[in-house]
């Protein structure tokens, strides 16, 4: 991947917290009774990370994850995300992220997303993500290669999930999520 270090960089918006817990039921309660948050998914078992949203255009605002912190200071905070437009965009931010050799890049996709992971100067993880047109259930992760191109990308990611529990359209599910907001209304 060639780098430019003088191009603009594209917006992005946040879009999630990823917070350690230690009560996972407690917290679960407080977001979704307190706050009116919706589960959108959950991982398995009585300790399975659980996603969170109140916006029909997020599969998850919030993420409950209940395993311990990976930092190295006491934090409640995974990462913090932020939402481009397109894979060229997060394209474009992996390219200015790899012009500084002491920031490596985590580089995945969620199934539902590709996203780039990294650390900032003094250890906060951050996460720069774009969407894919398909759905699956969470939690997803395995790695991808950004250095192939986009239409090697759509394919090797299609041919992870599409047998994934949950696969669908992103379009078929936020249909779906929205139907499940109004109910709770």
């Amino acid at each position: 991947m060639e780098i430019n270090k003088n191009k603009e960089l594209p917006n992005m918006l946040l879009s999630h917290v990823e917070l350690y817990v230690k009560d996972l039921k407690e917290m679960t309660a407080f977001y979704t009774e307190k706050l009116g948050f919706v589960i959108t998914d959950s991982g398995s078992g009585d300790n399975g990370m659980v996603f969170l949203s109140r916006s029909p255009n997020e599969h998850h605002q919030i993420v409950l994850s209940p395993y311990p912190s990976r930092s190295a200071t006491d934090s409640p905070v995974d990462h913090i995300s932020f939402r481009v437009d397109s894979l060229a965009h997060l394209k474009r931010f992996i390219e200015s992220l790899l012009c500084s050799d002491e920031i490596p890049l985590q580089t995945v996709s969620h199934g539902s997303t590709w996203s780039i992971y990294f650390r900032d100067p003094e250890g906060n993880r951050f996460e720069i993500f774009t969407d894919t047109p398909w759905y699956v259930h969470q939690p997803c992760k395995f790695e991808v290669d950004f250095n192939l191109s986009d239409e090697a990308l759509m394919a090797s990611t299609l041919q992870v999930i599409r047998e994934l529990p949950g696969f669908a359209m992103a379009n078929d599910w936020q249909q779906s999520h929205q139907r499940q907001l109004k109910s709770n209304d």
